[in-house]
C-alpha cells in the first residue's frame, strides 16, 4: 500500500527550511562535508537494497549507537569499581599493620632510648680515643724511629748502606725538632726522646766508625777509588769531630806511606812494566832531573787533592737527591764562604806529601852541589819556584813541601848569584883589549848570550807576571838583581879594556859593546829601566864622539888656527888686525877648505864606520858637521861685522848656505 504525501511548500522562516537552505548551500567540494559525508557513509555499512528498504532515522541510530556505549562503559567501570574496593581493603589492612608497627616502635623507643643516650656517649668516647690515638701514632712516627731503621743503625750484621744514612738524617732531624719541646713548659716528653735519639746516634756513629776503618786498607792503593758510601760516610763524622779527626790522623798516615814509597819507585824503578823509566836514569840532565821530580810531585799533589776533596766534599746524595745544607752531615754545612775550604784539609794535604821532602831535598843538593852553570842553576831556581807556587795552589803554601821548595829555591837562587858573582871576579881579573874594529870582544858576546838565555827563562816563567801584578808597571823585582850581577862587572871589564884608547876610540868601543847589550836586553819589558840607564850612557859616549868629530873636521878644515884666533881677539881689538885673521890668511884656509869640503862627508863616513849602529853613525856625523857649521857661522859673522875693519869681507869667505850644502848636514 502506497503512502501519499501531500506536498506542501514550507515558508523560508520555517527552520526546516533554513536547515535545508543551509545544507543544500554549503559546497560539496569543501574538506568538511566531506569529513561527515565519509562519516556518515561508515556509520551505514549496507547495501542500498537493504537500506532502502528500512527505515532510516539518523538520530534513532545515532542515540542507540551512544545508549551502547554507554552500557560498555557502565560495565568497564563496574570492573574498576571492583578493583578499587579490593585496593582499599588492601590499604586499610596496611594501614591497620602500620598503626600495630608504629605502636611496637613507640614502645620500643620508649624502652631503648637510655640506650641509645649510652651509645651515643661511647661513640663520643670512641672518637676521642681514635683522634689520641691517630695523634699518638702520629707523634710516635715523627719523634721516633721505626724497629727497621733502628736495626740499620745499630745492628753489626747490616752493612753501611743508603738506608743507614737516611734514617742517621732522620735521628737529626728527630733531635732538632724536640728542641723546641725544651722551650715549652712541658719538657719531659723532649727530654725523653733527645736522650733516647743521643743513644741511637751514638751507637750508630760508633758503628760508621768501625766500617770507615775497616775501609782504609783500600787508601794504599796510588790512586784508590772512593765509593758514594764512604764519602757518605765522612760527611756524616764531621758530626763527631773526635772521630773525625781520630780518621783523619789515619787516611793522612796511610797516604803519607804510600805517597812516598809511590815517589821512590818512580825515581828507582819507574812504572809498571818500567815505562815511565825510572827518573833518576836522567840524574846527567839537571834541568830535566829537577823538573821531572817536581812535576811527579805536582801530579801527586793534584792526585791527593782530588781524593781529598772526592772524601770531603764530594757529591753526596741519598738515593739520587742530594743532601741540602740544612742535613746534619751535609758537606755544605761547615760555616764556610762559597768555595772556601777547611783547614783541615790543608793539613790533611800537608801530612800526605811531607816525607816527600826528604828524598827531593837530598837530590836537589846534590845536583847544586855538582857546580852548575849559571844559565843551569838559574833555570834550576826558576823551576823550583814555578813549582813551589803550583804546588802551593794544591796543597797550600804553608805546607811543609812548599816550605822546602821556597828553601830550595833560595839555595839555587844562591848558587845562580854565586856563579854569577864568581864570573864578574874573573872579568874584573881579566882584561880583553878591543881590537881595532872596536867591535865587542867574544867575552861580552858571551855574556851577553847568557844573559839572553837566563832573561828567556825568566819570562817563560811565572815570576815576570807576579812582577806585573805587584802594582808597579815598571817592577823588576824579579830581575834587578840579576841584570845588576851580569853587566856591572861586564861593563867595567869594557871600561878597563878600553882605558888604554884614545878618547874617540874609547867612546866608540864603549858606545858599541853598550849599544850590543841593550839590543840584547830591549827585547823584554822587565828590562825597561835598565835600558833606560844604558841609553843615557849611550848618549854621554855619542855626546863625546860628537866632540871628537867636531874637532876633527875644525883640523882637517883648516880653520881651527883662525877659530882660535878669533876666539882670542874677538872684542878685544879688530880681527883683520891680527896676523893670523889678515885676508891673505883667510883666503889660503878658504881654499884649503873647498879642498877639504869635496871628500869630508865620505872621510867621516869612513871615522864613524865602526860604530855598530847606523843611527848613531848618523847621530855622529850630523852632529859633528852641525857644529862645525855653528862655529863657521859665527866665525863669518865676526868677518862680516864691520867692527873688525875688514874690506870686502864677502869676496874673502864663502857663504854658510853654500859651505852647508856642500856638507850635506
Amino acid at each position: 500500500m502506497a503512502t501519499t504525501f501531500a506536498t506542501a511548500k514550507l515558508p523560508r522562516s520555517h527552520p526546516l527550511s533554513q536547515k535545508l537552505q543551509k545544507i543544500l548551500s554549503h559546497s560539496l567540494d569543501s574538506p568538511t562535508t566531506k569529513s561527515a559525508l565519509e562519516a556518515l557513509d561508515e556509520f551505514y555499512q549496507e547495501d542500498d537494497a537493504k537500506l532502502k528498504s528500512k527505515n532510516i532515522s539518523l538520530k534513532a541510530d545515532l542515540d542507540a549507537k551512544a545508549m551502547k556505549g554507554y552500557r560498555e562503559f557502565l560495565d568497564s567501570f563496574d570492573d574498576v569499581l571492583n578493583t578499587v574496593n579490593s585496593i582499599e581493603a588492601e590499604f586499610e589492612a596496611v594501614n591497620a599493620t602500620y598503626n600495630e608497627m608504629d605502636q611496637r616502635l613507640r614502645s620500643a623507643k620508649a624502652d631503648s632510648a637510655s640506650l641509645l643516650t649510652q651509645t651515643r656517649e661511647l661513640k663520643q668516647l670512641r672518637e676521642k680515643a681514635v683522634a689520641k690515638k691517630t695523634i699518638t701514632n702520629t707523634f710516635l712516627e715523627r719523634f721516633t724511629p721505626s724497629d727497621a731503621e733502628v736495626a740499620v743503625l745499630t745492628a753489626t750484621s747490616l752493612g753501611i748502606s743508603d738506608e743507614f744514612f737516611v734514617a742517621l738524617n732522620r735521628l737529626a732531624h728527630i733531635s732538632n725538632e724536640c728542641n723546641s719541646f725544651l722551650i715549652q713548659e712541658n719538657q719531659k716528653a723532649g727530654n725523653e726522646i733527645i736522650e733516647s735519639i743521643a743513644i741511637y746516634q751514638e751507637k750508630a756513629y760508633n758503628k760508621l766508625y768501625v766500617w770507615v776503618q775497616d775501609q782504609l786498607p783500600n787508601m794504599k792503593q796510588e790512586t784508590p777509588e772512593l765509593s758514594p758510601i764512604m764519602r757518605k760516610a765522612m760527611a756524616a763524622l764531621k758530626s763527631r769531630p773526635s772521630l773525625f779527626q781520630s780518621l783523619m790522623e789515619e787516611i793522612s798516615q796511610t797516604r803519607q806511606a804510600t805517597v812516598v814509597q809511590c815517589f821512590t819507585d818512580a825515581l828507582t824503578r819507574g812504572g809498571p812494566g818500567g815505562l815511565p823509566r825510572p827518573i833518576e836514569l836522567h840524574a846527567h840532565d839537571p834541568i830535566r832531573y829537577v823538573g821531572d821530580m817536581l812535576a811527579w810531585l805536582h801530579q801527586a799533589s793534584v792526585g791527593e787533592r782530588e781524593l781529598v776533596d772526592g772524601l770531603f766534599f764530594g757529591d753526596v746524595s741519598i738515593s739520587g737527591v742530594s743532601l741540602s745544607n740544612d742535613d746534619v752531615f751535609s758537606t755544605l754545612n761547615l760555616g764556610l764562604l762559597p768555595h772556601q775550604e777547611p783547614d783541615y784539609v790543608y793539613s790533611i794535604l800537608d801530612k800526605c806529601m811531607e816525607r816527600t821532602c826528604r828524598p827531593l831535598k837530598s837530590r836537589i843538593d846534590e845536583v847544586l852541589a855538582s857546580h852548575p852553570t849559571a844559565t843551569i842553576s838559574y833555570k834550576l831556581a826558576t823551576t823550583i819556584q814555578f813549582y813551589g807556587h803550583t804546588i802551593g795552589r794544591v796543597i797550600g803554601h804553608n805546607s811543609i813541601l812548599c816550605v822546602e821548595l821556597k828553601n830550595l829555591h833560595l839555595k839555587a837562587f844562591n848558587v845562580f848569584l854565586d856563579v854569577l858573582n864568581s864570573q864578574g871576579v874573573r872579568m874584573g881579573a881579566f882584561v880583553q883589549k878591543p881590537g881595532r874594529d872596536l867591535v865587542p870582544p867574544p867575552a861580552v858576546k858571551e855574556a851577553v848570550l847568557q844573559l839572553r838565555e837566563l832573561m828567556a827563562s825568566y819570562e817563560s816563567s811565572m815570576l815576570i807576571q807576579e812582577d806585573v801584578n805587584s802594582g808597579d808597571p815598571n817592577s823588576e823585582t824579579g830581575f834587578t838583581q840579576i841584570l845588576a850581577a851580569s853587566l856591572d862587572p861586564l861593563l867595567e871589564m869594557c871600561a878597563k879594556g878600553a882605558a888604554s884608547l884614545g878618547r874617540f876610540e874609547n867612546a866608540v868601543y864603549i858606545a858599541n859593546c853598550l849599544y850590543f847589550i841593550q839590543s840584547a836586553i830591549a827585547l823584554y819589558e822587565f828590562t825597561a829601566r835598565r835600558v833606560e840607564v844604558i841609553q843615557s850612557q849611550i848618549e854621554e859616549q855619542l855626546k863625546v864622539i860628537v866632540q871628537e868629530q867636531y874637532q876633527i873636521v875644525l883640523k882637517q878644515s883648516g880653520l881651527m888656527p883662525l877659530i882660535d884666533a878669533m876666539e882670542e881677539n874677538l872684542g878685544k881689538v879688530p880681527l883683520a888686525f891680527v896676523p893670523l885673521l889678515d885676508p891673505r890668511a883667510i883666503s889660503t884656509s878658504m881654499a884649503n877648505l873647498d879642498v877639504y869640503l869635496c871628500t869630508a862627508g865620505f872621510d867621516a863616513q869612513t871615522r864613524l864606520s865602526p860604530l855598530l849602529s847606523s843611527q848613531h853613525q848618523e847621530r855622529a856625523l850630523e852632529g859633528g858637521f852641525s857644529a862645525f857649521m855653528k862655529t863657521y857661522k859665527k866665525f863669518h859673522d865676526a868677518v862680516m861685522d864691520p867692527t873688525n875693519k875688514f874690506e870686502f869681507p864677502a869676496s874673502i869667505l864663502r857663504p854658510v848656505g853654500e859651505i852647508h850644502t856642500l856638507l850635506v848636514v
